[in-house]
Protein backbone atom coordinates (compact mmCIF):
# COMPACT_ATOMS: atom_id res chain seq x y z
CA UNK A 1 0.00 0.00 0.00
CA UNK A 2 1.40 3.38 -1.02
CA UNK A 3 2.15 5.98 1.64
CA UNK A 4 0.45 9.36 1.56
CA UNK A 5 1.93 12.73 2.46
CA UNK A 6 1.13 14.05 5.93
CA UNK A 7 1.67 17.06 8.19
CA UNK A 8 1.38 16.57 11.94
CA UNK A 9 2.14 18.48 15.12
CA UNK A 10 5.15 17.36 17.12
CA UNK A 11 5.91 19.35 20.24
CA UNK A 12 3.45 22.05 19.23
CA UNK A 13 4.95 22.54 15.76
CA UNK A 14 4.10 21.11 12.38
CA UNK A 15 6.35 18.49 10.82
CA UNK A 16 6.10 16.91 7.33
CA UNK A 17 6.01 13.14 6.92
CA UNK A 18 4.26 10.21 5.24
CA UNK A 19 2.08 7.32 6.40
CA UNK A 20 0.15 4.41 4.98
CA UNK A 21 -3.59 4.23 5.29
CA UNK A 22 -3.26 1.39 7.79
CA UNK A 23 -1.16 3.58 10.10
CA UNK A 24 -3.63 6.42 9.81
CA UNK A 25 -6.64 4.23 10.52
CA UNK A 26 -5.09 2.31 13.42
CA UNK A 27 -4.24 5.54 15.18
CA UNK A 28 -1.89 3.92 17.69
CA UNK A 29 0.04 7.17 18.06
CA UNK A 30 -2.30 9.75 16.59
CA UNK A 31 -0.81 13.26 16.86
CA UNK A 32 -2.81 16.12 18.26
CA UNK A 33 -3.29 17.59 14.77
CA UNK A 34 -2.74 15.76 11.50
CA UNK A 35 -3.28 16.64 7.82
CA UNK A 36 -3.33 13.91 5.20
CA UNK A 37 -2.84 14.91 1.55
CA UNK A 38 -4.36 12.10 -0.49
CA UNK A 39 -5.96 11.65 -3.87
CA UNK A 40 -8.83 9.75 -5.31
CA UNK A 41 -6.22 7.50 -6.91
CA UNK A 42 -4.94 6.41 -3.50
CA UNK A 43 -8.42 5.13 -2.71
CA UNK A 44 -9.17 3.64 -6.11
CA UNK A 45 -5.91 1.66 -6.06
CA UNK A 46 -7.05 -0.18 -2.92
CA UNK A 47 -9.87 -2.56 -2.17
CA UNK A 48 -13.34 -1.21 -1.52
CA UNK A 49 -13.17 -2.25 2.13
CA UNK A 50 -10.58 0.51 2.76
CA UNK A 51 -13.20 3.13 2.03
CA UNK A 52 -15.54 1.35 4.38
CA UNK A 53 -12.87 1.41 7.11
CA UNK A 54 -12.30 5.15 6.55
CA UNK A 55 -16.04 5.82 6.82
CA UNK A 56 -16.27 3.81 10.06
CA UNK A 57 -13.11 5.22 11.64
CA UNK A 58 -13.94 8.85 10.90
CA UNK A 59 -17.68 8.32 11.32
CA UNK A 60 -18.58 9.56 7.86
CA UNK A 61 -21.76 8.54 6.06
CA UNK A 62 -20.81 5.82 3.53
CA UNK A 63 -22.34 7.98 0.79
CA UNK A 64 -19.40 10.42 1.08
CA UNK A 65 -16.96 7.85 -0.34
CA UNK A 66 -19.21 6.71 -3.18
CA UNK A 67 -19.37 7.79 -6.82
CA UNK A 68 -22.25 10.15 -6.10
CA UNK A 69 -20.18 12.44 -3.86
CA UNK A 70 -16.91 12.04 -5.76
CA UNK A 71 -18.72 13.38 -8.86
CA UNK A 72 -20.67 16.07 -7.01
CA UNK A 73 -20.08 19.76 -7.75
CA UNK A 74 -19.91 20.59 -4.04
CA UNK A 75 -21.45 20.06 -0.61
CA UNK A 76 -20.85 20.53 3.12
CA UNK A 77 -22.15 18.69 6.17
CA UNK A 78 -21.35 17.49 9.68
CA UNK A 79 -22.18 14.79 12.21
CA UNK A 80 -21.48 15.69 15.86
CA UNK A 81 -21.63 13.23 18.75
CA UNK A 82 -22.67 14.47 22.21
CA UNK A 83 -22.82 12.81 25.59
CA UNK A 84 -25.64 13.17 28.08
CA UNK A 85 -24.55 16.53 29.58
CA UNK A 86 -24.01 17.96 26.09
CA UNK A 87 -20.24 17.64 25.84
CA UNK A 88 -18.76 16.86 22.42
CA UNK A 89 -17.50 13.30 22.27
CA UNK A 90 -16.36 13.87 18.70
CA UNK A 91 -17.24 16.03 15.73
CA UNK A 92 -16.96 15.01 12.07
CA UNK A 93 -17.59 17.32 9.15
CA UNK A 94 -16.84 17.37 5.45
CA UNK A 95 -16.93 19.62 2.41
CA UNK A 96 -16.27 19.43 -1.31
CA UNK A 97 -15.23 22.24 -3.64
CA UNK A 98 -14.90 22.08 -7.43
CA UNK A 99 -12.99 24.75 -9.35
CA UNK A 100 -12.66 25.15 -13.12
CA UNK A 101 -9.46 26.88 -14.20
CA UNK A 102 -9.01 28.18 -17.75
CA UNK A 103 -5.63 28.92 -19.33
CA UNK A 104 -4.23 30.91 -22.23
CA UNK A 105 -5.77 29.30 -25.30
CA UNK A 106 -9.16 27.61 -25.35
CA UNK A 107 -10.06 24.92 -27.87
CA UNK A 108 -13.15 22.71 -28.15
CA UNK A 109 -12.44 19.24 -26.84
CA UNK A 110 -14.40 17.44 -29.55
CA UNK A 111 -15.19 14.42 -27.36
CA UNK A 112 -16.58 13.53 -23.96
CA UNK A 113 -16.66 10.70 -21.45
CA UNK A 114 -20.08 9.12 -21.20
CA UNK A 115 -21.42 8.92 -17.66
CA UNK A 116 -22.03 5.43 -16.38
CA UNK A 117 -24.99 4.84 -14.05
CA UNK A 118 -24.16 4.54 -10.35
CA UNK A 119 -24.31 0.92 -9.20
CA UNK A 120 -24.81 1.61 -5.48
CA UNK A 121 -24.01 3.87 -2.55
CA UNK A 122 -22.05 1.42 -0.41
CA UNK A 123 -18.30 2.26 -0.68
CA UNK A 124 -17.41 -1.42 -0.36
CA UNK A 125 -19.52 -2.41 -3.38
CA UNK A 126 -19.63 0.78 -5.44
CA UNK A 127 -16.46 1.50 -7.46
CA UNK A 128 -15.06 5.01 -7.67
CA UNK A 129 -15.19 6.86 -11.01
CA UNK A 130 -12.86 5.32 -13.58
CA UNK A 131 -9.31 6.62 -13.34
CA UNK A 132 -8.55 5.59 -16.92
CA UNK A 133 -11.44 7.65 -18.31
CA UNK A 134 -12.43 10.22 -15.68
CA UNK A 135 -15.21 12.68 -16.44
CA UNK A 136 -12.77 15.56 -15.84
CA UNK A 137 -9.40 14.11 -16.69
CA UNK A 138 -5.98 15.76 -17.01
CA UNK A 139 -6.19 15.65 -20.82
CA UNK A 140 -8.47 18.68 -20.78
CA UNK A 141 -5.50 20.92 -19.98
CA UNK A 142 -4.31 20.48 -23.57
CA UNK A 143 -7.56 22.18 -24.63
CA UNK A 144 -7.04 25.13 -22.29
CA UNK A 145 -8.77 24.22 -19.03
CA UNK A 146 -8.66 21.86 -16.06
CA UNK A 147 -10.75 20.90 -13.05
CA UNK A 148 -9.76 20.94 -9.37
CA UNK A 149 -12.05 18.60 -7.45
CA UNK A 150 -11.19 18.85 -3.76
CA UNK A 151 -12.78 16.96 -0.88
CA UNK A 152 -12.11 17.66 2.81
CA UNK A 153 -12.98 15.24 5.62
CA UNK A 154 -12.33 16.23 9.24
CA UNK A 155 -12.50 14.07 12.36
CA UNK A 156 -12.17 15.91 15.70
CA UNK A 157 -12.07 14.58 19.24
CA UNK A 158 -10.95 16.31 22.43
CA UNK A 159 -7.64 14.44 22.02
CA UNK A 160 -6.85 14.84 18.30
CA UNK A 161 -7.84 16.31 14.93
CA UNK A 162 -7.33 14.54 11.60
CA UNK A 163 -8.01 16.27 8.28
CA UNK A 164 -8.11 14.34 5.01
CA UNK A 165 -7.48 16.56 1.97
CA UNK A 166 -8.27 14.81 -1.31
CA UNK A 167 -6.96 16.11 -4.65
CA UNK A 168 -5.72 19.49 -3.47
CA UNK A 169 -3.74 21.04 -6.38
CA UNK A 170 0.02 21.00 -5.94
CA UNK A 171 0.43 24.82 -5.70
CA UNK A 172 -2.30 25.00 -3.05
CA UNK A 173 -0.85 22.01 -1.23
CA UNK A 174 2.60 23.62 -1.16
CA UNK A 175 1.10 26.88 0.11
CA UNK A 176 -0.75 25.08 2.93
CA UNK A 177 2.41 23.20 3.84
CA UNK A 178 4.54 26.35 3.91
CA UNK A 179 1.95 28.27 5.91
CA UNK A 180 1.71 25.64 8.63
CA UNK A 181 5.45 24.94 8.79
CA UNK A 182 6.22 28.65 9.13
CA UNK A 183 3.74 29.21 11.94
CA UNK A 184 5.49 29.95 15.24
CA UNK A 185 2.38 29.03 17.20
CA UNK A 186 0.03 26.11 16.80
CA UNK A 187 -3.62 26.65 16.00
CA UNK A 188 -6.01 26.06 18.87
CA UNK A 189 -7.00 22.43 19.13
CA UNK A 190 -10.29 23.10 20.88
CA UNK A 191 -11.71 24.43 17.60
CA UNK A 192 -12.13 21.70 14.94
CA UNK A 193 -12.67 24.39 12.29
CA UNK A 194 -9.50 26.38 13.05
CA UNK A 195 -7.21 24.86 10.39
CA UNK A 196 -9.95 24.82 7.78
CA UNK A 197 -10.89 28.47 8.31
CA UNK A 198 -7.34 29.80 8.76
CA UNK A 199 -5.47 27.88 6.06
CA UNK A 200 -7.43 25.53 3.80
CA UNK A 201 -10.52 27.57 2.85
CA UNK A 202 -8.48 30.73 2.07
CA UNK A 203 -6.40 28.66 -0.37
CA UNK A 204 -9.57 27.35 -1.98
CA UNK A 205 -10.98 30.89 -2.20
CA UNK A 206 -7.76 31.90 -3.99
CA UNK A 207 -8.37 29.12 -6.53
CA UNK A 208 -11.87 30.43 -7.18
CA UNK A 209 -10.44 33.94 -7.53
CA UNK A 210 -8.00 32.73 -10.20
CA UNK A 211 -10.83 30.89 -11.92
CA UNK A 212 -13.02 33.99 -12.17
CA UNK A 213 -10.25 36.31 -13.32
CA UNK A 214 -8.87 33.86 -15.86
CA UNK A 215 -12.19 33.68 -17.70
CA UNK A 216 -12.41 37.47 -17.36
CA UNK A 217 -9.09 37.69 -19.27
CA UNK A 218 -10.59 35.75 -22.17
CA UNK A 219 -13.63 38.04 -22.23
CA UNK A 220 -11.49 41.21 -22.12
CA UNK A 221 -9.27 39.87 -24.90
CA UNK A 222 -12.35 39.26 -27.04
CA UNK A 223 -13.68 42.76 -26.30
CA UNK A 224 -10.33 44.39 -27.10
CA UNK A 225 -9.70 42.51 -30.38
CA UNK A 226 -13.04 42.30 -32.14
CA UNK A 227 -12.51 41.05 -35.69
CA UNK A 228 -14.58 41.24 -38.84
CA UNK A 229 -14.44 37.47 -39.19
CA UNK A 230 -16.02 36.35 -35.90
CA UNK A 231 -14.98 33.07 -34.31
CA UNK A 232 -18.35 31.94 -33.00
CA UNK A 233 -16.89 28.62 -31.84
CA UNK A 234 -14.42 30.36 -29.52
CA UNK A 235 -17.10 32.75 -28.27
CA UNK A 236 -19.37 29.90 -27.26
CA UNK A 237 -16.42 27.99 -25.78
CA UNK A 238 -15.72 30.95 -23.47
CA UNK A 239 -19.42 31.09 -22.57
CA UNK A 240 -19.44 27.39 -21.70
CA UNK A 241 -16.59 27.80 -19.23
CA UNK A 242 -18.14 30.95 -17.76
CA UNK A 243 -21.34 29.00 -17.06
CA UNK A 244 -19.38 26.24 -15.30
CA UNK A 245 -17.47 28.77 -13.19
CA UNK A 246 -20.69 30.44 -12.03
CA UNK A 247 -22.18 27.05 -11.23
CA UNK A 248 -19.25 25.98 -9.05
CA UNK A 249 -19.08 29.37 -7.31
CA UNK A 250 -22.78 29.27 -6.50
CA UNK A 251 -22.39 25.86 -4.87
CA UNK A 252 -19.18 26.92 -3.09
CA UNK A 253 -20.93 29.97 -1.59
CA UNK A 254 -23.70 27.76 -0.26
CA UNK A 255 -21.15 25.29 1.15
CA UNK A 256 -19.32 28.14 2.92
CA UNK A 257 -22.60 29.28 4.45
CA UNK A 258 -23.23 25.76 5.69
CA UNK A 259 -19.76 25.65 7.26
CA UNK A 260 -20.52 29.01 8.86
CA UNK A 261 -23.70 27.61 10.38
CA UNK A 262 -21.92 24.44 11.52
CA UNK A 263 -19.27 26.57 13.24
CA UNK A 264 -21.97 28.54 15.06
CA UNK A 265 -23.77 25.38 16.12
CA UNK A 266 -20.52 23.86 17.41
CA UNK A 267 -19.75 26.99 19.46
CA UNK A 268 -23.28 27.05 20.87
CA UNK A 269 -23.01 23.43 21.96
CA UNK A 270 -19.61 24.06 23.50
CA UNK A 271 -21.00 26.93 25.53
CA UNK A 272 -24.05 24.92 26.51
CA UNK A 273 -22.03 21.83 27.39
CA UNK A 274 -19.09 22.97 29.51
CA UNK A 275 -19.90 26.59 30.22
CA UNK A 276 -16.87 27.85 28.30
CA UNK A 277 -17.68 30.96 26.30
CA UNK A 278 -16.68 30.40 22.66
CA UNK A 279 -15.24 33.21 20.56
CA UNK A 280 -18.01 35.33 19.00
CA UNK A 281 -16.03 35.76 15.76
CA UNK A 282 -17.07 33.48 12.92
CA UNK A 283 -14.19 33.25 10.39
CA UNK A 284 -16.44 31.68 7.75
CA UNK A 285 -18.55 34.86 7.49
CA UNK A 286 -15.77 36.76 5.73
CA UNK A 287 -14.82 33.79 3.52
CA UNK A 288 -18.45 33.21 2.53
CA UNK A 289 -18.72 36.91 1.68
CA UNK A 290 -15.64 36.66 -0.53
CA UNK A 291 -17.14 33.73 -2.41
CA UNK A 292 -20.41 35.59 -2.87
CA UNK A 293 -18.50 38.57 -4.24
CA UNK A 294 -16.65 36.31 -6.67
CA UNK A 295 -19.96 34.77 -7.69
CA UNK A 296 -21.32 38.26 -8.43
CA UNK A 297 -18.25 38.99 -10.58
CA UNK A 298 -18.71 35.67 -12.35
CA UNK A 299 -22.31 36.59 -13.12
CA UNK A 300 -21.02 39.92 -14.42
CA UNK A 301 -18.62 38.02 -16.68
CA UNK A 302 -21.53 35.98 -18.02
CA UNK A 303 -23.53 39.16 -18.67
CA UNK A 304 -20.59 40.76 -20.49
CA UNK A 305 -20.15 37.62 -22.54
CA UNK A 306 -23.83 37.53 -23.41
CA UNK A 307 -23.51 41.15 -24.47
CA UNK A 308 -20.62 40.20 -26.77
CA UNK A 309 -22.63 37.34 -28.25
CA UNK A 310 -25.54 39.69 -28.97
CA UNK A 311 -23.16 42.26 -30.45
CA UNK A 312 -21.59 39.59 -32.66
CA UNK A 313 -24.98 38.52 -34.00
CA UNK A 314 -26.10 42.13 -34.52
CA UNK A 315 -22.82 42.94 -36.26
CA UNK A 316 -23.28 39.97 -38.57
CA UNK A 317 -26.88 41.00 -39.24
CA UNK A 318 -25.77 44.58 -39.96
CA UNK A 319 -23.13 43.30 -42.37
CA UNK A 320 -25.76 41.20 -44.12
CA UNK A 321 -28.04 44.25 -44.31
CA UNK A 322 -25.30 46.34 -45.91
CA UNK A 323 -24.71 43.55 -48.40
CA UNK A 324 -28.42 43.49 -49.22
CA UNK A 325 -28.37 47.28 -49.71
CA UNK A 326 -25.43 46.95 -52.10
CA UNK A 327 -27.27 44.23 -53.98
CA UNK A 328 -30.30 46.54 -54.16
CA UNK A 329 -28.18 49.39 -55.53
CA UNK A 330 -26.77 47.12 -58.20
CA UNK A 331 -30.28 45.96 -59.02
CA UNK A 332 -31.34 49.61 -59.41
CA UNK A 333 -28.52 50.16 -61.88
CA UNK A 334 -29.60 47.11 -63.84
CA UNK A 335 -33.20 48.33 -63.72
CA UNK A 336 -32.17 51.73 -65.10
CA UNK A 337 -30.27 50.03 -67.92
CA UNK A 338 -33.24 47.82 -68.73
CA UNK A 339 -35.50 50.87 -68.66
CA UNK A 340 -33.21 52.65 -71.15
CA UNK A 341 -33.37 49.63 -73.44
CA UNK A 342 -37.17 49.64 -73.12
CA UNK A 343 -37.33 53.35 -74.03
CA UNK A 344 -35.20 52.79 -77.12
CA UNK A 345 -37.33 49.82 -78.08
CA UNK A 346 -40.56 51.79 -77.67
CA UNK A 347 -39.10 54.60 -79.78
CA UNK A 348 -38.47 52.44 -82.82
CA UNK A 349 -40.88 49.54 -82.50
CA UNK A 350 -44.16 51.34 -83.38
CA UNK A 351 -42.65 52.92 -86.49
CA UNK A 352 -41.17 49.59 -87.53
CA UNK A 353 -44.53 47.97 -86.96
CA UNK A 354 -46.33 50.52 -89.14
CA UNK A 355 -43.75 50.13 -91.88
CA UNK A 356 -44.19 46.38 -91.78
CA UNK A 357 -47.99 46.62 -91.86
CA UNK A 358 -48.07 48.87 -94.89
CA UNK A 359 -45.07 47.19 -96.54
CA UNK A 360 -44.63 50.43 -98.44
CA UNK A 361 -41.29 51.60 -99.73
CA UNK A 362 -41.13 55.34 -99.08
CA UNK A 363 -37.63 55.88 -100.42
CA UNK A 364 -36.40 55.21 -103.97
CA UNK A 365 -32.84 55.11 -105.20
CA UNK A 366 -32.34 55.53 -108.96
CA UNK A 367 -28.82 54.91 -110.19
CA UNK A 368 -27.58 55.98 -113.62
CA UNK A 369 -29.86 59.00 -113.97
CA UNK A 370 -28.83 61.88 -116.19
CA UNK A 371 -28.24 64.07 -113.20
CA UNK A 372 -26.51 61.26 -111.33
CA UNK A 373 -27.71 58.88 -108.69
CA UNK A 374 -30.86 60.18 -107.03
CA UNK A 375 -32.82 59.35 -103.86
CA UNK A 376 -36.49 60.25 -104.02
CA UNK A 377 -39.21 60.17 -101.35
CA UNK A 378 -42.62 58.80 -102.07
CA UNK A 379 -45.46 61.28 -102.20
CA UNK A 380 -47.34 59.01 -99.73
CA UNK A 381 -44.73 59.26 -96.96
CA UNK A 382 -47.19 61.38 -94.95
CA UNK A 383 -49.30 58.26 -94.45
CA UNK A 384 -46.43 56.61 -92.57
CA UNK A 385 -45.95 59.71 -90.39
CA UNK A 386 -49.67 60.04 -89.79
CA UNK A 387 -49.82 56.56 -88.27
CA UNK A 388 -46.34 56.07 -86.77
CA UNK A 389 -46.15 59.30 -84.72
CA UNK A 390 -49.54 58.99 -82.94
CA UNK A 391 -49.03 55.30 -82.22
CA UNK A 392 -45.54 55.98 -80.81
CA UNK A 393 -46.92 58.76 -78.61
CA UNK A 394 -49.77 56.52 -77.49
CA UNK A 395 -47.34 53.73 -76.61
CA UNK A 396 -45.19 56.16 -74.61
CA UNK A 397 -48.26 57.47 -72.81
CA UNK A 398 -49.54 54.02 -71.90
CA UNK A 399 -46.13 52.93 -70.60
CA UNK A 400 -45.74 56.15 -68.56
CA UNK A 401 -49.23 55.73 -67.08
CA UNK A 402 -48.50 52.09 -66.15
CA UNK A 403 -45.14 53.01 -64.58
CA UNK A 404 -46.62 55.80 -62.43
CA UNK A 405 -49.54 53.60 -61.35
CA UNK A 406 -47.18 50.79 -60.33
CA UNK A 407 -45.05 53.16 -58.24
CA UNK A 408 -48.10 54.55 -56.41
CA UNK A 409 -49.43 51.07 -55.71
CA UNK A 410 -46.04 49.95 -54.36
CA UNK A 411 -45.82 53.07 -52.15
CA UNK A 412 -49.27 52.35 -50.68
CA UNK A 413 -48.26 48.75 -49.97
CA UNK A 414 -45.04 49.71 -48.14
CA UNK A 415 -46.64 52.53 -46.11
CA UNK A 416 -47.09 51.87 -42.36
CA UNK A 417 -50.73 51.41 -41.39
CA UNK A 418 -52.36 54.33 -39.63
CA UNK A 419 -53.78 53.50 -36.22
CA UNK A 420 -56.57 55.68 -34.97
CA UNK A 421 -56.58 56.54 -31.28
CA UNK A 422 -59.81 56.38 -29.36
Amino acid sequence: MKAVETLETVGGKWQPGSKTWDAILQGAATPKSQLVFASQTSLADTQGDLRGCIAKTFKFPPLLLSQVCFKSNGFAGCEPSLDGPGHHIDHSYWARFVVKQTHGRLRPKGSFIRHQPTQGLDPESSPLPSLLNPLHGPKTISHGWEWYEMSLFVRWTPASTTILCFDLPEPAKASVRNTLLSRAESLTHSDPYAILAAVLIPEIVALYDNSVWSIRNHICEWEATRKDELDYGLLHEIARHAIHISETLSVASESARRLQQQFQDFGARQTHGDGHQSAPHNPFSFLAGLLEGLFARSESNKARLQNEIMLAFHTAAQHDSKTQVQIGEEAKKETAAMKAIAVITMTFLPATFISSVFSTPFFFFEPGHESGNTLTVSSQFWIYCAFAIPISLLTWGLWTFWDISSRKKQARTMRWPDFKRD
